[in-house]
């Protein structure tokens, strides 16, 4: 039935890709035939589009080459590899006329068709893929055995990534922890072929790793093995063999001079058309700020840059003068304040911040003022939370892998929920992105940015 479930939800992915690439090639080719007659020479008869339905074929190979029909992937993971498979596919067809002389092709219906493409392609496939997991066809159950700090991590990453279609449906540890192996193990279900098991390596010794194998391939057709937590937070690797060993390869990609050169070239052109387009926002801002509020324009304080670096963090001022007072006599007189306080490192409704201060802050334009801190390279445009000295204490083993980068206007922290997730989860994901960072995580995360900043959504 699990088979069935899934060649099934393969076969439907398949045909929506096939779908949004030919919807994709007809907008193209109205577009050429309708809108840009006056600038290119006569279009090409329809036919011309028709008659090439097997062009889909190089797509959809290509796509399977990518495992979008065999993997389970994170939704920007999958968008990822939908917009490399388009690339490369792309290519495949434009070269065409030059391999096959009888194939003629519009250049420009085929370059249109790419751009409509890049988006059409991961928009169905998402909606498709959260069609079938609500339908059942794409959820995995999984049995989980084993307890301790990486099967929390596990538990939680789940929550973050429902698309991924994993549920658990058992989740099995020891009463006690001189419990034997063999207790443990009889406790697991019968021969389950459409159930995958999740072994939490850091629960075991060895010897006992070793029967949890034996007796999971006889039952289990996945087991998926989950490290200890030090390793778990490390994303970034790759399996590789040496000789009849499997390695596990980690890199830093920001370790890399041309990646790091690349990444602050790439910002600094960003940067200076966002100062274009948001200067006549500034002196709207700065005449509020001044109007609503007596006060200075900017508040600057002081952060926890890169190498440790302190530097001062500049935003236009969103407070009361006598914030902080405000807020020691708050955090004294509600205890249910202070909890949230030291959970959140935030206030809901917070006294202190002003009224156009509220506003500013439901759309992060407080925060405009930091593009000089990026031009002067203290901050970067994505990167992770720029902390406070005064934080440095609850960050702990994370801070020396935070350090490395240079704190970011944006970050995986404010694309995940901002202001609702507590301080630990921030750090788990500054650490992540640090860990993993690439071109593409910068540029989904600042896609990401402008829909939750449009939302408000974890705004303060």
């Amino acid at each position: 039935m699990m088979r069935f479930k899934g060649a099934l939800s393969g076969t439907i992915l398949l045909a929506g890709d096939a779908l949004a690439v030919a919807a994709s090639y007809v907008l193209a080719y109205v577009i050429r035939s309708s809108v840009l007659t006056s600038v290119l020479p006569e279009a090409f008869p329809f036919m011309q589009i028709t008659d090439k339905f097997y062009l889909l074929a190089i797509y959809l190979l290509v796509f399977a080459y990518e495992g979008l029909y065999t993997k389970r992937l994170v939704e920007w993971e999958e968008i990822r590899r939908c917009f490399r498979g388009m690339v490369v596919a792309t290519a495949v067809v434009m070269m065409l006329p030059f391999v096959l002389r009888y194939v003629t092709l519009s250049r420009v219906i085929v370059l249109l068709a790419f751009l409509i493409g890049s988006a059409a392609v991961p928009a169905v496939r998402i909606l498709l893929r959260r069609l079938l997991i609500s339908l059942g066809l794409l959820r995995q159950p999984l049995v989980l055995i084993g307890s301790g700090e990486a099967a929390e991590l596990f538990g939680r990453e789940l929550g973050r990534h429902r698309s991924l279609g994993y549920f658990v449906s058992e989740h099995l540890h020891r009463d006690t922890s001189d419990e034997p192996i063999e207790v443990l193990l009889e406790k697991l279900p019968g021969k389950v072929g459409n159930v995958s098991l999740v072994v939490f390596s850091d629960s075991f010794d060895s010897g006992e790793l070793k029967q949890v194998f034996r007796y999971a391939e006889q039952r289990f057709a996945e087991v998926l093995v989950i490290p200890n937590a030090a390793l778990l937070r490390s994303q970034a690797v790759e399996m590789e063999p040496v000789g009849s060993l499997l390695v596990m390869k980690y890199r830093d990609n920001l370790l890399r001079p041309l990646n790091t050169v690349t990444k602050r070239a790439l910002e600094l052109i960003a940067c200076a058309l966002l100062l274009i387009l948001f200067g006549p926002l500034f002196g709207l801002v700065a005449l509020l700020v001044k109007f609503f509020s007596p006060g200075p324009v900017f508040f600057r304080q002081e952060r926890i840059g890169r190498n440790r670096c302190l530097f001062q963090c500049l935003k236009f001022r969103t407070m009361h003068m006598d914030a902080e007072q405000r807020l020691q006599k708050l955090l004294e007189s509600d205890a249910k304040v202070r909890t949230e306080w030291e959970k959140y490192a935030r206030i809901t409704g917070d006294p202190r911040v002003t009224r156009v201060g509220r506003i500013l802050r439901r759309f992060s334009f407080d925060e405009l003022p930091q593009l000089w801190n990026v031009l002067r390279g203290e901050m970067a445009l994505v990167g992770p939370r720029p902390y406070m000295p005064s934080e440095s204490g609850q960050i702990g083993d994370y801070f020396e892998t935070i350090v490395r980068g240079r704190p970011g206007m944006t970050g995986l922290w404010q694309v995940s929920g901002r202001s609702t997730l507590p301080f630990q989860e921030r750090l788990v994901l500054d650490e992540f992105y640090i860990r993993n960072w690439s071109l593409w995580m910068d540029f989904s995360i600042s896609l990401r940015t402008v829909w939750v900043v449009l939302s408000g959504r974890g705004a303060y």
